[in-house]
């Protein structure tokens, strides 16, 4: 078996996580903004440097068999209203409205970021021809404005299908000024005109900038002769190629392959209830699991708006290590702003002069400059000092110290707030749960971000600092197709069944993988207001489908890939970690003294040590305060727990 490679490209870092036999090796790499593609490279070429000992990208592209690839940038894009302006044709009548959407969106500037530009509405009747001239100028009108690109969203397919023939006759796609324009239907059947309208609206908002690099990403694997396609990891928990995925179902994606991840230590765990917290550079993303289960909503919600996809419930805030920090009216302000890797936190020394949690982290001890990253990143004291200083200690006219644990304590807080709403929105409580902690900054002040919401047992995995990569790993190449069952007759049901069915394999086939080894897999989905009720079928109940007003017929066919193995946790052994040194930390109980430093490459199943500690690898930091307990699992995860 060649390498497997899963990548998730973050806003502010890239990860990558391999698994290599029996080795699973990882590296992160900053994020490049304004070139995807070059931190895509940047990841792959550091997996070299581990596995060849130096750049050989063309011998690491041919040794792979399978690279499954997500991004964050989708989400960011939503998160800093960072997407590309959308304009909107409508019928004559549903300008101000546009079937609703205006005002289910009310009060979120999401939709003033999407579609800055009034709709404009034109006249289209069954049976009577369009008028081109209003047409043409409802168009010019949109392009004059400044449109980008449009969405066509009328009613009735057939409407926009008369409306696309039009505007290919009077603006044909090969000259230079055509607009790129979405019909809504085209995009996804559904009868909701403001979830369809909001779901092709957000499919436009982000295409161009995932077109751009994921196709830049894939032509480099074509360039260095990967022997599989690249595969895009999407928000339904599924891998397939960039030309069968949709922008929309990469909103999410990366966050979705830490929920992945979530769900197998769920189970290897046995947890009743855990909360996944996914601290990264530009967002923290959180979603709870209920006995290896997570919410699945039957049109999943991005912000106010709903969307015609079923996606699991899973949270996105604008709290991550390089968010923007400062002081409105007396109290700290934590993002959604945020300086990413480029500038990044002014301890980068790229420019920056915002404060983040980052740069005071980074004053309290609790990240050691010297080896962020590796020691590839060397990080300066004297600009973050200078960044808190200047946007948070001098506004609210205290000491460099107190700024920067209110800075931390800011940021603790407000992760609390959304863990404790989180589970209270799933009817869990935080100390019957258990905090899963990951991503670059998920496990480093966990502790403190537990005690604040209440939560007494915490686990940060292993691959803690690459985990949404991780999780990836155990995902499917897979496509799924769904048909209402509402009105339709018996007849129409097998028919559909059959479409289906045959569609799957032609799309399986196109993959390049044998369909006879893929699963196709029926089930019945019915909308609950506790989400997504799934029920499998067996031949015998497909056969004995009827019509129903709130179900969805779902076929899922998937190819499973190779993936991650984990070890059951049997805590047999207990010995003490080794302290490999001391740091001073000015923050938690800690509180300026020495506190020892635990090497986390050293440790083994069965060690364990108590707080204060710090513990530090190449990518991975963790204050563990006083009061708090570890240990390290068979699987090597850390299991920290209140005393």
């Amino acid at each position: 078996m060649g390498l497997l490679v899963n990548i998730d490209n973050g806003g502010t870092f890239t990860d990558v996580c391999v698994h290599s036999g029996a080795q699973v090796l990882h590296a992160k790499s900053p994020t490049t903004p304004h070139d995807l593609t070059q931190c895509f490279v940047g990841a792959l070429t550091r997996v070299s440097r581990e596995l060849y000992g130096g750049d050989d990208l063309s011998r690491l592209v041919r040794d792979i068999d399978y690279i499954r690839y997500s991004t964050t940038s989708g989400t960011n894009a939503v998160v800093e209203r960072k997407g590309t302006p959308v304009s909107l044709l409508v019928e004559k009548g549903e300008e101000a409205s546009v079937y609703g959407l205006i005002e289910a969106m009310r009060g979120d500037s999401l939709w003033a970021s999407m579609v800055p530009i009034a709709p404009v509405g034109i006249t289209v009747k069954p049976g009577v021809p369009i008028d081109s001239t209003e047409l043409t100028a409802a168009v010019n009108d949109l392009l004059a404005k400044g449109a980008q690109r449009l969405v066509v969203a009328l009613r009735t397919a057939e409407a926009e299908a008369r409306v696309k023939e039009e505007l290919l006759d009077r603006y044909p796609r090969h000259l230079l000024g055509a607009v790129p324009f979405l019909l809504s239907h085209e995009l996804v059947s559904d009868d909701d005109h403001a979830r369809r309208v909001f779901s092709a609206l957000l499919n436009s908002y982000l295409h161009p900038g995932m077109e751009h690099f994921l196709y830049g990403a894939e032509n480099v694997c074509k360039q260095h002769h990967l022997a599989s396609p690249l595969l895009i990891y999407r928000n339904d928990g599924n891998s397939a190629r960039v030309a069968k995925t949709t922008a929309i179902k990469t909103w999410g994606s990366g966050p979705r392959g830490g929920l992945e991840g979530a769900l197998a230590y769920a189970r290897l765990y046995g947890a009743s209830t855990l909360i996944a917290m996914d601290i990264g550079g530009t967002t923290t993303d959180v979603a709870v699991v209920v006995n290896g289960q997570v919410k699945l909503n039957a049109y999943g919600h991005v912000e106010a708006g709903n969307t015609s996809f079923a996606m699991p419930e899973l949270q996105s805030f604008g709290l991550g290590g390089s968010s923007v920090m400062s002081v409105h009216g007396g109290q700290i302000k934590i993002g959604p702003q945020s300086v990413g890797s480029v500038p990044g936190p002014a301890c980068f020394g790229r420019g920056g002069t915002h404060a983040t949690l980052t740069d005071a982290l980074l004053l309290a001890g609790v990240i050691d400059g010297d080896k962020y990253l590796g020691g590839e990143l060397k990080l300066d004291k004297e600009r973050a000092a200078i960044a808190i200083q200047a946007n948070i200690a001098g506004p609210l006219n205290i000491a460099l110290a107190d700024a920067t644990e209110r800075a931390i304590r800011a940021f603790e807080a407000e992760v609390a707030a959304v863990l404790v709403k989180t589970l209270a929105a799933a009817g869990q409580s935080a100390d019957q749960a258990i905090l899963l902690a990951f991503g670059g900054g998920g496990p480093m002040i966990a502790p403190g971000i537990a005690r604040e919401a209440g939560v007494r047992r915490i686990i940060v995995p292993q691959m803690a600092a690459v985990f949404s990569a991780y999780g990836i790993g155990f995902s499917s190449l897979a496509h799924q197709y769904q048909t209402s069952l509402a009105g339709a007759s018996v007849a129409d049901i097998a028919t559909a069944r059959e479409q289906m069915r045959a569609r799957a394999q032609h799309d399986m086939s196109g993959e390049g993988v044998d369909t006879a080894k893929c699963r196709y897999d029926f089930a019945l989905w019915r909308d609950t207001a506790a989400g997504v009720e799934q029920t499998a079928l067996d031949e015998s109940a497909l056969q004995a489908l009827k019509p129903s007003a709130d179900a969805r017929l779902v076929l899922t066919a998937s190819y499973e890939l190779p993936s991650f193995t984990l070890a059951e946790d049997r805590a047999a052994r207990h010995t003490p970690a080794a302290v490999s040194g001391s740091a001073q930390v000015l923050y938690g109980s800690s509180d300026g003294d020495r506190t020892p430093v635990i090497e986390l490459d050293a440790l083994a199943p069965g060690h364990h040590t108590s707080g204060p500690a710090l513990l530090r690898s190449s990518y991975l930091t963790c204050l563990l305060d006083r009061g708090w307990s570890l240990r390290v699992s068979d699987n090597h995860d850390l299991i920290i727990e209140e005393a």
